[in-house]
């Protein structure tokens, strides 16, 4: 069994280094920097695959801290009653979401890996050792991690470290009932119960609604009767008897595994699948979309060339971009009903909020991030046209595709400021209901600075497109460096969305930093898009 956990861990390890040299060779300018023999060292390669064994297993512990963190102690924290114990709670939520649902909802014997897949099916390697490896590699990590955030929350909530001890202990054999449950369960039937997807739902709807039904009723799973010794005796025994049946009792894995390990089971090919079919729902084109009345088709043909391919293209596409910028549109509306609301019930208050409006745009910052729809309109772009498109050997031609974007930055970045003059039309709107009739400097800026901001998310956008190309043909995002690079821009938006006030030189450094970076990102477009806009 140890040969095959070292060669299941390996496995792991090349998988996720080849992954990473390939989209770091990829990546413009540092690409160019790696060669390929990269792929033949060995030392290199050991050094990488070790250093993100090491990563992975960081994230696994944070993972099961954040876990703890956001799913019990922080739930617990704010529904906590004078009269109940806090570590009731944290008792009653893992049992029911870690002992219960846990175990039901997944299945580590079941679950199709890469490397589990490519050990069993290609390397064919023993499935009753494959097994037993994949067992000691997925749980004595997941027991330990989860010994450190359950005993820390336990102390967090005035538990005992004991205490702390024995819920987790609960939990392991819990676990481990399960996973023999689902064993048992496809050994009588040939089923297996954490793809029953109906099922499964049923099982997360019960267990959450258990799980935090005591933000109405004190908990009902607690900590007196759940670790008292008979009841831990009994817990342990079940947990032994399915270790044993999992690593020992049952024989079937050699006969019976190998039909489970499908592809299509895989994780990766059933976020495919899904993904799909939502981005067929979300950017896919209809037979009535096509339908274009003549009075709209008499507007544009008076254009030539690109322009008229564009404006042909954005007039079929509109349900896709214009419809959430009409969704978008009618949420500043509502929001703006809210305020003159406000002001009817109380017009001091509604008076304060109108004063201070300028100051909050550290949150409109956040919110137009949210707001956009350039992200939206580069997935439509991509689907509906240059998927195809980019076949031609005259559409990757660095002038036609820099007329292209020249001609969609313009187009979305209207959708953008649409958008973005409708918040300053609301804004100023309800300040002169609340009878703040000024227009001042301060006031100016802040309009200024949403404005500008549209057109950075648009130009932000369209940059990731065109220098990055994430999209496959089946929209799979495949350049982790589009994702790494959009999560930046995201938490610098959150960060601007906490802090707390604005003012003159916030407005200012927003309109500094966004001009500097649209100029940059522009600058970028045409000195690198021209190589890197395919299909890939």
């Amino acid at each position: 069994m140890s040969r095959a956990l070292r060669q299941i861990v390996m496995m792991r390890a090349t998988i996720m280094t080849n992954t990473f040299l390939y989209y770091l060779k990829r990546l413009w300018l540092i690409g160019k920097l790696v060669p390929d023999r990269v792929y033949g060292n060995p030392d290199f390669k050991i050094v990488l695959a070790v250093l993100f064994t090491i990563v992975g297993q960081v994230v696994s512990l944070t993972g099961k801290v954040l876990y703890v963190l956001v799913m019990v102690v922080l739930p617990t924290w704010m529904m906590k009653r004078v009269h109940v114990d806090a570590f009731d709670y944290m008792v009653q939520i893992l049992f029911f979401l870690s002992c219960l649902m846990g175990p039901l909802q997944d299945s580590v014997v079941f679950q199709v890996t890469k490397e589990k897949f490519t050990c069993i099916r290609y390397m064919k390697m023993d499935a009753q050792k494959a097994v037993k490896a994949v067992l000691c590699y997925r749980y004595i990590p997941f027991a330990l991690y989860f010994l450190i955030a359950v005993v820390g929350g336990s102390w967090f909530l005035g538990g005992s470290v004991w205490n702390g001890i024995c819920l987790w202990l609960v939990i392991v054999m819990f676990r481990a009932a399960g996973e023999a449950f689902q064993v048992w369960y496809f050994d009588r039937t040939g089923i297996i119960f954490s793809r029953r997807y109906g099922w499964v739902w049923i099982v997360i709807g019960l267990s959450l609604v258990c799980a935090y039904s005591c933000w109405a009723v004190d908990p009902f799973v607690r900590a007196a009767w759940l670790f008292h010794p008979i009841c831990l005796v009994l817990i342990c025994g079940m947990g032994i008897v399915s270790i044993w049946y999992l690593v020992a009792g049952y024989q079937g894995y050699r006969q019976k595994l190998h039909r489970t390990m499908e592809e299509k089971w895989m994780l990766s090919s059933i976020m495919k699948q899904s993904g799909q079919e939502s981005i067929e729902k979300e950017v896919g084109v209809r037979e009535r979309d096509l339908k274009v009345n003549t009075s709209r088709m008499a507007g544009i043909k008076k254009l030539h060339g690109y322009a008229y391919f564009n404006a042909l293209f954005f007039l079929r596409h509109e349900r896709q971009i214009k419809r959430p910028m009409y969704y978008r549109l009618a949420v500043v509306g509502i929001c703006f009903l809210g305020g003159v609301t406000l002001r009817i019930f109380s017009p001091e208050a509604a008076y304060l909020a109108g004063i201070n409006l300028p100051e909050f745009l550290p949150l409109l910052v956040f919110i137009m991030y949210m707001m956009t729809v350039a992200d939206k309109a580069c997935k439509v772009m991509f689907y509906n046209c240059d998927k195809s498109m980019l076949r031609f050997g005259f559409y990757r031609n660095p002038k036609t595709l820099l007329s292209m974007f020249r001609i969609r930055l313009i187009q979305v970045a209207k959708y953008n400021m649409m958008i973005g003059a409708a918040i300053c039309a609301a804004v100023v709107a309800f300040r002169m209901v609340c009878g703040i009739w000024e227009f001042d400097g301060n006031m100016a800026l802040f309009c200024l600075a949403v404005l500008v901001l549209s057109v950075f998310f648009t130009v932000h956008h369209l940059f990731l497109y065109y220098v990055f190309q994430p999209y496959s043909e089946e929209m799979n995002v495949k350049n982790p460096f589009f994702w790494a690079f959009n999560m930046v821009i995201y938490a610098v938006c959150f960060f601007c969305y906490e802090i707390q006030t604005g003012g003159v030189f916030f407005t200012m450094g927003v309109l500094a930093v966004t001009t500097a970076y649209i100029i940059v990102a522009l600058m970028l477009v045409y000195r690198f898009a021209p190589k890197m806009f395919r299909v890939k």
